[in-house]
Order: C-alpha cells, then sequence, then structure tokens
C-alpha cells in the first residue's frame, strides 16, 4: 500500500489488465517487469481463467445432457452387458444428467484445476530455485507462475468456440489422442499425463523459462533444471485425477469434462 506526500495510505489496484495482451506479445519484457514487482499481482491472470472456467462449464452443461439422453455416451459393448448391469449404468447416466452433474461439479472441478494447480507449481519452484541456491522471495515466485497460466486462456478460448461450433465436448485433449480409448494401467496414466500438453501448456514453459532466469538471479543451468523439475512434478500430480477419474467410471475430477 503506497503513501502519498500527506502521509495518507493509498490502496492499489490489485488487478493489472495492462499486462495481458504484451504477456503474449512481449513475454520476456512483461516477465521481467512482473518479477520485479514486491507485492502480489497474481490475481488478474486467475480470475480470467476461473471466468472462462465457468463460461466454458455453462456451454458444455446443455452438450452433455444432450449426448446422455442421445445414448452417445454408452460405451461400445454396451450391448453385451447383462440387463442389470445395463440399468445400472443407465441409472449412473440419468444422475449425471442432473444440474450438480452438468453444472456445479464442472465448475468447481475447474476451478480447483487452476487455483490448486497455481498453488502446488508455486511452492515446488520456490522451493527447487531456494534448494539451487536463489534468495528469491516466494512472493515472486506465486507472481510469476500465475501470469504463465495466461496461455491456458487460449486454450479454453479454444475449447469454448469448438463446443459452440461443433455441438459436442472436447474428448481426446492434448496428446491424449495417440492413446487408445481402452488403455489402462500405466497406459491409462500416461494418456490422463498426455491429455495435459499441448502447445499453450509448451507455451506456459516458455513463460517459465523467461521468467526464471530474472527472478533467481541464478545461471540459465540451474534456473532452467529447478524449473524443469518443478513442472514434471505438477504434471505427474495432475495425471493422478484423470486416473481415478477412469477409475470410478467417468466421473471428471480433473477438469469441466475436457
Amino acid at each position: 500500500m503506497a503513501v502519498n506526500l500527506e502521509g495518507k495510505k493509498i490502496r492499489q489496484n490489485p488487478l493489472k489488465f495492462g499486462w495481458v495482451l504484451p504477456m503474449f506479445l512481449k513475454p520476456r519484457k512483461t516477465t521481467a517487469e512482473i518479477v520485479e514487482v514486491d507485492k502480489p499481482v497474481w490475481l488478474t491472470p486467475l480470475l480470467i481463467l476461473s471466468l472462462l472456467v465457468i463460461i466454458a462449464s455453462v456451454i458444455s452443461g446443455p452438450i452433455r445432457q444432450l449426448e446422455i439422453q442421445s445414448g452417445a455416451t454408452l460405451p461400445v459393448d454396451f450391448q453385451y452387458f447383462s440387463e442389470e448391469d445395463q440399468q445400472k449404468y443407465l441409472d449412473s447416466q440419468a444422475s449425471q444428467s442432473s444440474p450438480l452433474f452438468l453444472y456445479v461439479f464442472p465448475v468447481l472441478s475447474g476451478l480447483l484445476k487452476i487455483w490448486i494447480s497455481w498453488f502446488l507449481l508455486s511452492s515446488v519452484l520456490y522451493l527447487s530455485l531456494t534448494l539451487a541456491g536463489s534468495r528469491a522471495g516466494s512472493l515472486k515466485a506465486y507472481n510469476l507462475v500465475a501470469w504463465s497460466f495466461l496461455p491456458w486462456a487460449l486454450r479454453y478460448l479454444v475449447q469454448i468456440v469448438g463446443m459452440i461450433a461443433s455441438k459436442s465436448l472436447i474428448s481426446s485433449p492434448g496428446f491424449s489422442g495417440f492413446i487408445g480409448a481402452d488403455a489402462t494401467g500405466i497406459l491409462l496414466y500416461v494418456k490422463s499425463l498426455l491429455a495435459l500438453v499441448d502447445i499453450y501448456f509448451l507455451f506456459q514453459v516458455v513463460l517459465l523459462f523467461i521468467g526464471v532466469i530474472p527472478l533467481s538471479g541464478l545461471g540459465k543451468r540451474k534456473a532452467w533444471i529447478a524449473t524443469a523439475v518443478s513442472i514434471l512434478i505438477l504434471l505427474l500430480l495432475q495425471g493422478v485425477p484423470g486416473l481415478l477419474s477412469s477409475a470410478l467410471g467417468g466421473l471428471s475430477l480433473s477438469g469441466i469434462y475436457f
């Protein structure tokens, strides 16, 4: 909180929308400005992502409901199920057409995915840089990581436009399409990891690699190794909900039905 010439405290705006477009056009300059700030400036990108998650959930709800009602979500070998198993599956699908499953759970899981991912990556990155010899404060790590998530906004925008245009959900996000839908065990876990990797994720990695050097004050090699380890740890943790989701019969735990 700044102080004017009369000694009065001036409340500063924590929102920094002026960095949004430059983050894509001039990432090196913008990340350098972000890591120089000694106050919390992480709120803006997280609010943008949260709003897009809500919009995407509202759009995906009716589409998912229509797919359930039309039988598009039935498994390929559904006709070979026993009558009892078929009825159980239909009952479970009917329950997932309620507003709780169509809107509330997707919004909550999407918001948790963003905020928890930001918190975990910020904490792990700060710890990794500290162990590598950096004396940068944790606040600057939280700021940089938050703004590095901004490419996710492009991902959500593309998915929103895709759902509106195709009237269908995104079935194989990222590179997960390279592994078949019948994957089990370790392949299912790998598929969950590949679903997180796309051009927007790679853009995020680039932003972190650019910003971590002025943030940490370390050499490129140490700073980049610490960053790569942090990203890998986050990816391994993010793949777990996708694996549990499939194991629990399709209940979305890792995103907003993407």
